[in-house]
């Protein structure tokens, strides 16, 4: 009897053993996924100078400071770097590899430099800002630090996704992962505005239109504007729209002012504004064919030159 009940004991002293270990083996790990330094890394396009420009924004919240991040580069935060991977597929405008990236197509903070990691054996590269020495500034903690862009020839999606290595001046892990937030969601705001506005039909002659715009984004100085259609209201003959270039900024096309009934014709001009982040709005507006009798005495006023784009 008293062999059984020292068995018990030892049994229950050997189960809340376990259990403790285990216990302060998750509150250590608990600990240190509360401690693990943390950054944010966001991202937003502009055109600018017939470049793409990638505009990045570094805010520190960990308790260490900021010395480098690497852009298109996801190390996975697991300790294992034959997981690695570079994402950037194109290469920043006049970029080689004996000067690196120019001046013209990229910008620094003071005191740090810009880079491209592209690895031999990988198609697929990585842009990284770095403090050139100690001297330099480093993102202290709650401090945010702009001024990081890079320009391209075109447009490339994986700039404004993906992940940034993140590298603090000390602490454990002194790298680390994290996704790119994408800044701008929000589409520009378009307004089309075509002149003349109303024509009267008269023995299937073409008249001149000539499109101008209001347009706004929050981001983007220089959204890319892109005729997208133009429809009518009524059948149209294939000569009724002439020196229409869809799919490009065409301001300046010609439509015929005839109608094939007493009603008039009402012809739709649908353009689209795309910001360099992807976000795109259509707008349209409309050309009111009138026949003689319904044409109105006074011609139409539009909106003044200095609110048109």
């Amino acid at each position: 009897m008293i062999m059984k009940q020292s068995k018990a004991i030892l049994m229950l002293a050997a189960t809340s053993l376990t259990g403790f270990i285990f216990a302060s083996q998750a509150c250590a790990s608990g600990a240190a996924d509360n401690s693990q330094p943390v950054a944010a890394v966001g991202v937003y396009a502009r055109h600018s100078g017939g470049k793409i420009a990638y505009h990045y924004r570094v805010t520190n919240t960990s308790q260490q400071n900021i010395t480098a991040v690497t852009i298109g580069r996801d190390e996975q935060n697991d300790g294992n770097p034959t997981n690695d991977v570079n994402e950037l597929h194109d290469l920043p405008s006049g970029w080689n590899a004996k000067l690196g990236i120019p001046s013209t197509s990229s910008d620094s903070p003071t005191g740090w430099r810009v880079s491209v990691i592209a690895p031999e054996e990988n198609v697929a590269h990585a842009i990284a800002w770095q403090a050139m020495n100690d001297r330099s500034p480093q993102i202290r903690t709650g401090q945010t630090m702009n001024k990081m862009s890079v320009s391209l020839d075109k447009p490339d999606n994986s700039y404004l996704s993906g992940h940034a290595l993140v590298t603090f001046s000390d602490g454990n892990p002194i790298n680390l992962t994290v996704p790119i937030d994408r800044l701008d969601n929000t589409p520009p705001r378009l307004t089309v505005i075509l002149s003349p506005d109303t024509i009267v039909s008269q023995n299937n002659k073409l008249v001149a239109i000539k499109a101008s715009f209001i347009l706004k984004d929050d981001y983007d100085r220089m959204p890319e504007i892109k005729l997208e259609s133009i429809t009518a209201s009524e059948f149209l003959e294939a000569n009724d729209i002439r020196d229409a270039s869809y799919g490009l900024d065409d301001r300046y096309f010609k439509l015929l002012a005839a109608s094939k009934s007493m009603d008039g014709r009402i012809y739709i001009v649908t353009y689209s504004a795309t910001d360099a982040s992807g976000n795109q709005t259509i707008a349209s507006a409309t050309v009111t064919v009138t026949t003689p009798a319904a044409a109105p005495a006074f011609g139409t006023t539009s909106a003044t030159p200095d609110a048109r784009y």
